[in-house]
């Protein structure tokens, strides 16, 4: 009887200490919270930091920096001509400018031997590129989406 009495008492002790060492906590927090949005507020503080740091970790960050903005990621684009004419590449090229204009897509040629390839686009879904082959689809109904590397600006 004693041991269960022991338990009760501490089933009913506990949550109670629990409780109120949250309550405190919230309480602090909450304080030191205020404290930092008035003296930001207030403009009292001057706003200003020293970086004290390595000059080789600056020098790793411009390499970072560098490296991507030239990478590539892959992505899609919208073949509207493959064959072996550059003629007709770069006509549908020009025909895709002339009609298409107000989309702002740029336009590609490559070849990869013996094809020509005329590629609209840089996209980072499919889902987006899907959706402007639907508006090529009126002028271009051969078009169709193909992997690519694109370059993010």
């Amino acid at each position: 009887m004693k041991i269960s009495g022991l338990i009760l008492l501490i089933i009913l002790i506990l949550p109670m200490s629990l409780f109120s060492q949250e309550e405190k906590v919230g309480v602090a927090a909450s304080d030191s919270a205020n404290l930092f949005i008035n003296r930001l507020e207030s403009g009292t503080n001057t706003g200003k930091v020293k970086v004290i740091q390595d000059p080789r970790l600056t020098n790793i960050l411009r390499k970072h920096v560098g490296f991507n903005k030239t990478s590539s990621v892959p992505g899609w684009r919208i073949l509207i001509y493959k064959g072996r004419e550059m003629t007709r590449a770069n006509q549908t090229k020009a025909d895709y400018e002339e009609s298409f204009s107000e989309l702002g897509l740029p336009v590609i040629i490559e070849y990869n031997e013996p094809d020509f390839s005329t590629l609209v686009g840089g996209f980072r879904t499919k889902e987006d590129a899907y959706r402007y082959k639907q508006k090529l689809s009126v002028k271009f109904p051969q078009a169709y989406l193909t992997p690519s590397r694109i370059t993010l600006d």
